[in-house]
Parts: C-alpha cells; structure tokens; sequence
C-alpha cells in the first residue's frame, strides 16, 4: 500500500482523482463538493495527543466525514455551505481568493457561475492542477489593495510566524463590505494561545502543536481578537443555529464555527 500511494502521488491530481473515483465508487453518498458517489465518508484527523488534550476544533478525529475522492472535509464543507448561502457565491458576481486551495472547494467553486477565481499558495508548485495559480507569501501579498471580494484561509495561519502580518495583508487585499473566511484548528479548554513563532523542530512542533509544521495552537477567542486586531468585525457562523437539519445532513462538526470577518464598507 505504501508503494501504491507512493507511485499515485507523481501522478497529477485530475488523475489521482479519476483513480479515486473508480476505486471508492458507490451509491451511499453523493459528495456536495466534487459530486462523486462513494461507497463512505471515512475517518479523518486525529493522532496527536495535544490536540485531544486541549480540545482542538478542526484537529480531533473524526468518523466518517472525509470524502476519498476529493478529501473535503466537515470544514470543507461548512465553508460551502456559507459561501452558497450567506456569501451569495453562484448568485452575484465575486472575486474569490482562495489561499492554498483544497481540492473539493475548489472543484466547487469553479462549477459556480460568475466566480472570478483566484488561487494562491506560498508553494505553487504543489498545486500544478489548478491553472494560474500565483505564489505568495501571505505577509507581504502581491495584491493590489481592495482586490478581493472573499477570501477563503483555511488551516493556513498556525503555520504562518507572523501571523499579525498576514491578518493585515488579508484585510489590506479585501475589498469594502467583503468577507474572509479565516478558519484554523482552534482549543475549546479556555487555556488560551500557545505558540513560538521562531520553532523550527519538527518533532517538537509536532508534540507542542499537534503537526510538524506548527508554530501554535490558538484559542478561539483569541484568533477572533486578531482579526478584530486587523481591522475586521469579526463573528462566528455557526452552521447549527442556522439550520440544525441541513447542517447535520452535510455531516458537519456541532463542535465547530467559522470565523467570518467582513471589511465594513464605506
């Protein structure tokens, strides 16, 4: 199995999709991102002790949730669900940033109409499948202010040392009135944020942070203060409150809320 994927990760993803897709074929589900049918969501996350021990939204395992085509998760789909009903993604004309794009939102929003769609990550070439790409540094975007009407972030800023640099730079870029979606594995233990921004041990990374590439875990109130911090109003959409039979029918996390901070508009 070991061999298997590593000889199908060379392989471009449109392929790697075409092969997920006849493996794990099924008519028990019918993903809402990349409109495969499979056979089961499966289990995804987990694995670290911290992340269980500080009650990590977006960290902790969870069964059945994971698409084995596409790989959208619960967050994944909580932001699809927002941008399709709150946003007014396929409904009005919007320009999309979508920061180191995962695959099943991104295959979204490129069904939608009128997206002018924007990917970005700070390695591109990890992303050859999606045309246009740009490679940026979120702390110093290469983005003219007032570029954006949305932003999509997630699971990009506990990777990120400055963190209040990239905060700046999303709001900078973000046009009046717009929306970023900012999600992040956030601890519910009322602990607050740890963090080290100049860590570069991997294994203490992974012990201290839940992932070898961490330099925090923040605390859920406190992510909202930095966004306030940026300059954004932030709140939190909970899929839940807004409509508890939909957001159980897309299997999404009681247990978690997205950050959405709006630029006000002048």
């Amino acid at each position: 199995m070991a061999r298997l994927r590593t000889f199908t990760n060379i392989l471009p993803q449109p392929v790697r999709f075409g092969l997920r897709k006849a493996l794990f074929y099924g008519a028990a589900h019918r993903c809402p991102l990349c409109q495969s049918s499979i056979r089961e969501y499966r289990a995804h996350g987990g694995g670290a002790e911290v992340l269980e021990a500080r009650k990590v939204v977006g960290g902790m395992r969870r069964e059945r949730d994971r698409c084995p085509v596409c790989h959208g998760a619960d967050r994944t789909r909580m932001m699809m669900y927002y941008l399709a009903t709150e946003a007014g993604i396929g409904r009005t004309p919007a320009r999309v940033l979508h920061v180191a794009p995962d695959y099943g939102l991104y295959l979204w929003l490129r069904r939608q109409p009128q997206v002018d769609y924007v990917a970005t990550d700070i390695d591109a070439a990890r992303y050859r499948h999606i045309e246009g790409i740009q490679s940026a540094d979120l702390t110093a975007a290469p983005f003219p202010d007032e570029s954006f009407d949305v932003i999509i972030c997630s699971h990009v800023l506990e990777h990120i040392p400055d963190d209040r640099a990239a905060f700046r730079e999303l709001f900078r870029i973000l046009r009046p009135g717009g929306r970023a979606l900012l999600l992040t594995p956030y601890a519910m233990d009322g602990k607050g944020t740890e963090e080290e921004p100049g860590i570069s041990d991997p294994a203490e990374q992974d012990r201290r942070f839940g992932q070898w590439d961490h330099v925090r875990i923040y605390d859920r109130d406190d992510f909202l203060h930095r966004m306030a911090e940026a300059g954004f109003e932030a709140a939190l959409y909970e899929p839940y409150v807004a409509d508890t039979a939909r957001a159980a029918a897309l299997h999404l996390n009681p247990h978690e809320a997205l950050p959405i901070g709006r630029k006000p508009a002048r």
